[in-house]
């Protein structure tokens, strides 16, 4: 039972129950006491609707019938759930809300939030980064407002529009060198970077990689209800000698491959390793390991373009493109007996 005091001073209440197989909220307000089936939800959904009472309770409803809720307390309750949804871009939303815009909004109500602050935002970040990566981080600011939104609180009146982007250049990969150079500079994890390199897993995926799902010869990157891959389907991925050797370096003892609680994130421990072992500053992101998977299967010449899709587990091959420029056949002999 959670007891809260209204922001006038009425004692509230509220409590979830679970009846069999099925949740309950029940509160109770100046106007008596209530109940309301949640269905057959997870205990953790069931906890965010009890989260969600309690704010409407604390705070009342606004003017335009909608809640008030702080920035840092709405990331809070929206990561918990995004992180049922889309566990594979969990990692990169969670850094991105919490490390880029938390400094910035975490003193303002979500509804507080003004054109003047998110171009506040893109002026800092415009000299570090570039246009399409702003952009990205944009668009998991929208999203996360947008929910609010469907969620009953108050949020923005303007739209956040992405800035212009006028560069169009190929992924970008790690050489063979400064892939050992990455290996050579962390001393404890060096076969999480080896992996990734090897599979091409999202981090998410490489996050919820269950043991059971790495066989004696292949992995199945498994989307469920609770762990969803990008694309929502599953794939396989052969296990060649890279990833081998560097699964004999994981501890299989427990469900996961990568442990649950771990002092480190990946996402910034690649960082710093990436700038202790002197790889420029453009290639510092995690996900630059995908698309070294990638880029050296097409440099190969050994695997076709839709045979990359597949083991990347893109929905469309318009994505997997981007990787054809690479490709040892790629425009060979387009040009014919052109002779100017």
């Amino acid at each position: 039972m959670v007891i809260i005091w209204h922001k006038f001073g009425t004692q509230v209440m509220a409590s979830i129950i679970k009846r069999g197989k099925y949740w309950q909220l029940n509160w109770s307000d100046s106007k008596g006491r209530h109940r309301t089936s949640l269905g057959r939800i997870s205990k953790k959904r069931a906890e965010l609707q009890l989260k969600k009472k309690e704010i409407e309770l604390s705070y009342g409803p606004s003017e335009q019938n909608k809640l008030e809720i702080n920035f840092i307390e709405y990331v809070n309750m929206y990561l918990e759930t995004f992180a049922l949804k889309y566990p594979s871009s969990y990692e990169t939303s969670q850094h991105t809300l919490l490390f880029d815009f938390e400094p910035m909004f975490k003193n303002l109500m979500l509804h507080e939030i003004t054109i003047n602050d998110v171009n506040g935002f893109i002026g800092l970040k415009i000299k570090e980064l570039k246009a399409a990566t702003i952009n990205r981080k944009l668009s998991i600011l929208r999203a996360m407002l947008n929910q609010a939104k469907t969620d009953g609180f108050q949020v923005p009146g303007f739209k956040i529009k992405e800035i212009p982007n006028k560069e169009s250049r190929p992924p970008k990969y790690f050489t063979v060198e400064e892939l050992e150079l990455i290996y050579k500079e962390d001393k404890l994890y060096p076969h999480w970077w080896r992996f990734l390199a090897n599979t091409g897993l999202r981090m998410g995926e490489f996050r919820n990689l269950r043991v059971d799902d790495i066989h004696k010869d292949s992995i199945h990157v498994v989307s469920s209800a609770a762990q969803r891959t990008k694309s929502g389907k599953w794939r396989y991925i052969p296990i060649n000698q890279g990833t081998k050797e560097s699964l004999d370096c994981f501890d299989m003892s427990g469900e996961y491959l990568l442990p649950r609680q771990h002092n480190d994130s990946p996402i910034t421990r690649f960082r710093r390793v990436c700038k202790r072992a002197g790889i420029k500053r453009e290639k510092w992101g995690v996900h630059c390991l995908r698309h070294t998977f990638a880029s050296h299967l097409v440099m190969s010449g050994n695997c076709n373009l839709r045979t990359v899709q597949v083991l990347l587990g893109h929905a469309s091959i318009k994505t997997t493109e981007q990787y054809a420029h690479l490709s040892p056949d790629y425009l060979k002999d387009s040009l014919g007996d052109l002779n100017l």
